[in-house]
């Protein structure tokens, strides 16, 4: 897979995450999105945006 192949992937899973948020009628906050987007990206792995997401609501 290539690098853009990878982030379209990631891009896609998160796009449906907030899909199904908005389904729910909510919305993820601007700090979670902006942790989604370094996901997407490639700044942190899905057990990093997973686990700032729970520090964040003291889910840990």
């Amino acid at each position: 897979m290539t690098n853009a192949e990878a982030v379209a992937q990631r891009v896609r899973r998160i796009r449906a995450i907030r899909r199904n948020t908005e389904l729910e009628g909510a919305r993820s906050t601007d700090a979670t999105r902006a942790d989604q987007l370094a996901y997407a990206r490639g700044e942190i792995d899905v057990n990093s945006l997973s686990e700032r997401v729970r520090q964040r609501y003291n889910l840990v």
